[in-house]
């Protein structure tokens, strides 16, 4: 297959899987503004409709473009003209403009520009010629059709592209010839084999650490090379990064071509160039460069790193060692593919490439965005750069996604009334931490406390003292994961709850009481994937590898028991929260039990939570008895039908869990 830019296909294989392309038509002719032309098929989101807006006269130029469409009376509409850009959502005939928007401004006669219209979850989002000139956000309106016209200019070779999750990675263990899912843009990519140091003779590929890494090294200008497809966004690339001596290295988003990307650029400590020992955070637009936010400190030479680009939205982070170093607010290019960089001809050691969706959301009501936050009751108006809520009674509203799971939630208030946070909320229901600030005025003045609200009914799961004064600034922040809701004010851990129900649903600012209550600096991020234990060859064939019975890491810390029936315990300790899963195969064939230990220890193994589970040949039923110490904490008893069956057994919080067959069966406060 032939390379493509811009909308085009690019031949990639391996960890990378995405849907094909649909063409759904070829070039268009142009048509009046009153004939739109409707692509058949019912567009489900999340989708990019791609195409190319060949522009005749710019003063003339008039188009629009349909999301959503069910009839003229029910669909979103975005106009682009030269000077104006604009969304509207059309219900039941009711037109109300929705989104942020910005003009394009300098089209020239009979030019060609690729244009995007993306649809994912509440947001909808206009690109044109790499340069992103709508973001709205809404989702009143099912699932519909798509369509364009326009006058002044034609909508050629448009097609839809399916969209899904983003997910790569690479550990470059393959054979040297292989360029594996990457595409060289410039300069030398090669795999090197081993490790580059005096002692890589001595070692044995299949059990080093590092057998293989990606070394890139650059000839005239920067070394570039990609990955992924053209409509990726919303993502964090990571890379393992060792500079051979001083040369610039990074790591890329939103690739469009080599003169137009995103960067996160890092140079030497020790290089004597006019940008030495700073990371920066470049974009690169026709070709020129520009910094858009850096700090001081370079990389030394051989020594690896952990590099990390992230980028949703307007907003853009990069990463050291999983430290936040850089962060800036950018509206470029809106999609394109990762990659990888590095100046000079030394060369650049890349290993452990892994590109994943990141999703976040950064809110500080500098201006108004219609549609964006839902008033589902009371008043609400931003008022200069604040959030702001005045009235009696329960207020509230509403924004961000209702597939969200697992997320944090914070943000600063202040104000006489009492405030909260709502998360898992849908269209009757939702949780809440909710702050009862002092003089609002509300039965739970001086307290913080977890609710959970159905219909008109509100229920306190979780109750602490909490003194806040009706003046001030102060911080708040909701954690939800996996049923597990724990509050946080002013930086420190309040309280929690654990209901098995509040899995996802969008979030809410909260106002009751006397007084007005001001909100800004909403933020919402995802929680990232616990990291992983796992028992391991070379842990159970210690007479092979006995140097490995008395290593650990957080990887693989297991130690075989030395007989057979008792625990196998972990080397490493575990903080916080903590999870035993695994899954039972043939439940009904199964006959036996399996006792498991958390927070426990091999000198006092009766000590800490103990989950035994028993299973009888014929019977599809597990029973669960959870024990701390010689205290019976509960017993349950589940049929199963999944097989095979999926344990867990966790500390969350305060709270210890039990969950078998995807069903919470056992839930204590500890």
């Amino acid at each position: 297959m032939i390379p493509m830019r811009g909308h085009g296909i690019r031949s990639v294989s391996g960890a990378i899987v995405a849907a094909a392309l649909i063409l759904t038509g070829a070039a268009a002719p142009t048509y009046a503004l009153d004939d739109p032309v409707m692509l058949e098929e019912t567009a489900d989101p999340p989708y990019a409709l791609a195409a190319t807006l060949n522009v005749h006269d710019p003063n003339t130029l008039h188009t629009r473009l349909y999301v959503d469409y069910t009839d003229p009376d029910n669909t979103y509409v975005i106009t682009c003209r030269r000077y104006e850009v604009h969304v509207e959502r059309v219900l039941d005939g009711e037109v109300a403009r929705i989104g942020a928007t910005r003009p394009y401004g300098r089209m020239e006669p009979d030019s060609s520009l690729e244009l995007t219209v993306r649809r994912d979850g509440w947001l909808i989002e206009l690109i044109l010629d790499g340069r992103v000139l709508a973001r709205a956000w809404d989702s009143k309106l099912p699932a519909g059709q798509v369509g364009f016209a326009a006058s002044g200019g034609e909508v050629a070779d448009a097609m839809l592209q399916p969209l899904a999750g983003v997910y790569m990675t690479d550990d470059f263990m393959r054979g040297e010839e292989s360029q594996g899912v990457w595409m060289p843009e410039s300069g030398t990519w090669e795999i090197e084999p081993l490790r580059t140091d005096e002692r890589s003779e001595r070692m044995d590929a299949d059990r080093s650490a590092n057998a293989f890494t990606y070394q890139g090294r650059a000839e005239e200008g920067p070394a570039i090379v990609t990955a992924g497809y053209w409509f990726w966004n919303s993502y964090q690339v990571t890379a393992a990064v060792r500079p051979s001596e001083t040369d610039p290295l990074g790591v890329l988003a939103y690739y469009q071509d080599p003169e137009n990307y995103l960067l996160a650029r890092w140079t030497s400590a020790l290089c004597r160039e006019d940008d030495s020992d700073r990371l920066q955070l470049v974009s690169v637009v026709d070709g020129e460069r520009a910094v858009l936010a850096e700090t001081r400190g370079g990389h030394l030479p051989r020594q690896w790193y952990e590099l990390r680009l992230r980028v949703c939205g307007d907003v853009v982070q990069v990463l050291v060692d999983d430290e936040p170093m850089l962060v800036a607010r950018v509206d470029l290019f809106g999609q394109g593919m990762p990659g990888l960089y590095t100046e000079g001809e030394t060369g650049t050691f890349f290993d452990g490439v892994i590109v994943e969706d990141w999703e976040v959301l950064i809110e500080d009501f500098d201006t108004e965005i219609p549609g964006k936050w839902i008033a589902r009751s009371g008043t609400w108006e931003v008022n200069s750069g604040a959030m702001e809520s005045a009235g009696s009674g329960l207020r509230m509203l509403t924004g961000g996604r209702a597939e969200w799971e697992k997320y944090r939630c914070a943000t600063e208030f202040e104000g006489r009334a009492a405030v909260g946070i709502a998360v898992c909320v849908d269209e009757s229901s939702w949780y809440g931490l909710r702050i009862g600030t002092q003089g609002s005025g509300v039965e739970y003045e001086g307290e913080a406390q977890i609710v959970r609200a159905d219909g008109g009914e509100i229920e306190v799961l979780s109750s602490a003292p909490a003194y806040v004064p009706g003046n001030g600034r102060h911080r708040m922040r909701v954690v939800v994961d996996d049923g597990l809701i724990t509050g946080f004010l002013d930086g420190r851990r309040v309280l929690d709850a654990f209901d098995a129900a509040a899995q996802s649903g969008r979030i809410g600012l909260i106002a009751e009481g006397n007084g007005i209550a001001r909100f800004d600096e909403v933020q919402v991020e995802m929680i990232p994937p616990m990291r992983i234990a796992r028992v391991t060859d070379e842990f159970a064939d210690v007479d092979a590898h006995p140097e490995m019975a008395e290593w650990a890491s957080t990887r693989a810390p297991w130690v075989l028991p030395d007989e057979e029936g008792e625990p196998w315990w972990t080397k490493g300790s575990y903080f916080g929260d903590k999870t035993i899963s695994f899954e039972i195969s043939d439940v009904e064939t199964s006959e036996g039990e399996v006792t498991l230990h958390l927070e426990s220890s091999p000198e006092e193994p009766s000590r800490g939570m103990r989950l035994t589970l028993k299973t009888e040949e014929g019977s599809a039923l597990i029973t669960a008895t959870l024990m701390a110490g010689d205290e019976l904490l509960g017993e349950a008893e589940i049929e199963t039908s999944g097989d095979p069956c999926p344990v867990r057994f966790e500390r969350k919080g305060t709270w210890i869990v039990v969950a078998i067959d995807g069903e919470v069966i056992l839930s204590e406060k500890r």
